[in-house]
């Protein structure tokens, strides 16, 4: 009997967090209706032998998958596989849910015709927490098409996130989901082929996502985007290809839109961090090769792109810019700058 709901939780050596994150979901009354993949991507520690203590616990609900190691994008795409819930929904290993707001929304989900359901999520640091809601000022309970959801909001903004998605799951099937493998952040892709896949939008206030952040060795603290600098221009790359494999077959400019907004989200973000968060010359070649091979690819679609005026100055000449910006960056009249820039930002909210 297929479920309502199918989990994927990515697990690579996290033994120390994984108890947490399927603790969190036992005390839900809908557990019976979950079907929890719990994809062991090759670890080399406890994970396989913790999970599978649940597995024998709560046979139903909770399930062990052992793979050889590929990565993020292969624990998506194995589940995807393996999926027999109505819905789909990925959470990573480290990270965890609220039990009572997951029975909320897995009680939207019984109801709903909608593709997609967009929640709140939760971002959860060692000191502070803070609420994401992509979805702010939207009606809740409303299902939208995509051309309604950007008459009200700006096609350039993204609504969408792994933290907040829960798809149907014939609809990923039905767009052929295939996720890079052996890459980090392949969420940037799922959030890609999520908006590719979905037709209808409903938004709720449930907030079931805890989102661990703010953890030294995270792929997204400033030492892991420094290591996997080169998963993210893969990343960014594809979904250059894809974006323009896919723009324009979709007589709704809004999807497109979307689309659009999310590769331009990943693009002006790996510039940002080459001047911002990598601070090392040694890596800085791979984003000359890039943006060399997209502008010679697809000029028109990245001369589109909406950028800072750092950024957009950086890719004119990002081999003799890198450098230069990063200079000033440390400098005392340009954190001053950004310090007043924020100040005026913050009055006029």
């Amino acid at each position: 009997m297929s479920k309502l709901l199918t989990i994927s939780i990515a697990a690579y050596n996290v033994e120390k967090t994984i108890e947490e994150c399927l603790d969190s979901f036992l005390p839900c009354r809908h557990l019976k209706d979950l079907e929890i993949l719990v994809i062991n991507d090759g670890s080399h520690d406890r994970t396989a032998e913790i999970v599978a203590g649940y597995e024998k616990k709560y046979p139903e609900s909770i399930h062990l998958v052992n793979k050889e190691n590929g990565g993020h994008g292969s624990t998506l795409n194995k589940s995807l596989e393996l999926a027999s819930g109505k819905f789909y929904k990925a959470v990573d290993g480290d990270d965890w849910v609220d039990a009572s707001e997951l029975d909320r929304l897995c009680d939207c989900l019984e109801k709903t015709e909608a593709d997609l359901v967009v929640d709140r999520y939760k971002e959860v640091y060692p000191d502070h927490t803070q609420v994401v809601d992509l979805g702010k000022g939207y009606a809740l309970g409303k299902v939208y098409s995509f051309d309604e959801l950007f008459a009200e909001k700006k096609c350039g903004e993204t609504i969408f996130a792994m933290h907040s998605s829960t798809i149907r799951t014939e609809r990923l099937h039905a767009v052929g989901m295939k996720i890079q493998e052996h890459c980090f952040y392949a969420d940037n892709e799922l959030d890609f082929y999520i908006v590719l896949a979905a037709e209808t939008v409903l938004f709720t206030d449930t907030c079931v996502y805890q989102y661990r952040l703010g953890s030294a060795g995270q792929s997204v603290s400033p030492e892991g985007i420094f290591n996997h600098i080169e998963d993210l221009i893969k990343i960014t790359r594809n979904l250059t290809n894809l974006l323009h494999k896919y723009r324009g077959q979709y007589k709704n400019r809004a999807k497109d839109a979307c689309l659009f907004a999310i590769v331009n989200a990943c693009y002006a973000s790996t510039l940002f961090h080459y001047t911002k968060t990598i601070q090392s010359p040694e890596k800085d070649q791979l984003l000359v090769e890039f943006l060399r091979d997209v502008n010679q690819k697809y000029p028109a679609l990245i001369n589109q792109m909406h950028l800072s005026r750092i950024d957009r100055y950086v890719a004119g000449n990002p081999a003799k810019r890198v450098p230069a910006i990063r200079k000033v960056r440390k400098t005392w009249w340009f954190k001053a700058l950004r310090q007043l820039k924020h100040l005026v930002a913050s009055g006029d909210r």
